[in-house]
């Protein structure tokens, strides 16, 4: 037996289902400026080889190869956001068996962090969108460590410095990047709020608030080009703290296509069009048996 876990993505496109096979050996993925375009996925399927591919080459693909029948892909993950008309796959990385991770196909990832000390500022470059982020860690030396912006090249300078605490996080968002992200810092007992970039108290505003004693050690996110922009921008944020806890995904949206207990993915199905608009897997009940 077999399990299909839905297609995680936008709703458009025209529907594709490559099937079962007894093991994936290579993906090709291919990107432009926003988003990635088209997959193609090599199988075994009895004793042949067959592939199959979806979508619409821009640029040229980027190969992942999977040493079947001794590793196989476990998990997908990526991100999905609007950057134009239709909410579409913007980024996607593979995972296998064997531990190994794929390149990020489509938007870049970067985190931000300094070995779990406590982030006590932020800095960055915003125009009408956040174009980068940077961040303070609170270090062992007498001066707070400075990490810098990750993101795209333009927007103009801020920086809020070094505070105490960090109570509240707002981030505003639209259909395709973060477009602003808000402050709220404690120091001295007193409490100071920053803004930076548009958009950041409307219907899409989303807050992360901090419990007392509880600090940010991360921040993680994806950046691209996003169409209206013409620069890379960041399109998905996620902030991590010292108990553990983790906030939503701001911005573009997340997903993990996996099986709880590791089984084996032995078949893709989704949306694609000019673009690719969703994916989803077909699971083996075991590594060794469809």
């Amino acid at each position: 037996m077999s399990q299909k876990v839905v297609a995680q993505g936008g709703n458009g496109g025209v529907v594709w289902n490559d099937g079962l096979s007894k093991g994936v050996t290579k993906v090709q993925v291919g990107k432009d400026d926003s988003c990635v375009t088209y997959v193609k996925f090599q199988y075994v399927k009895d004793s042949t080889v067959e592939s199959h591919e979806h979508g619409n080459i821009s640029h040229q693909p980027q190969e992942f190869s999977v040493d079947y029948p001794n590793e196989y892909i476990t998990s997908v993950e990526g991100t999905y956001a609007c950057p134009a008309t239709t909410t579409v796959i913007t980024s996607i990385l593979f995972k296998t068996s064997n531990g190994r991770t794929s390149p990020t196909f489509g938007n870049q990832n970067f985190v931000l962090e300094s070995n779990g000390q406590k982030l006590v500022g932020f800095h960055g470059r915003n125009g009408l969108g956040l174009d980068a982020l940077g961040a303070y860690f609170l270090s062992e030396s007498t001066f707070p460590k400075r990490l810098e912006p990750q993101g795209g090249p333009g927007g103009g300078i801020w920086d809020d410095k070094v505070y105490d605490d960090i109570r509240k996080v707002y981030v505003g968002s639209d259909g395709g990047c973060v477009t602003g992200i808000m402050i709220d810092y404690v120091r001295g007992g007193i409490p100071e709020t920053h803004a930076h970039g548009h958009g950041v108290l409307n219907e899409e505003t989303q807050e992360f608030l901090l419990d007392p004693n509880e600090y940010i050690t991360s921040v993680e996110g994806t950046y691209g080009k996003v169409a209206r922009f013409g620069l890379p921008v960041i399109t998905s944020l996620v902030f991590k703290t010292s108990t553990g806890r983790t906030s939503l995904t701001f911005g573009a949206k997340k997903f993990v296509i996996e099986d709880i207990n590791g089984r084996k993915i032995v078949g893709f199905h989704g949306r694609s069009e000019a673009a690719l608009d969703a994916i989803g897997a077909h699971f083996a009940l075991t590594p060794n048996r469809l």
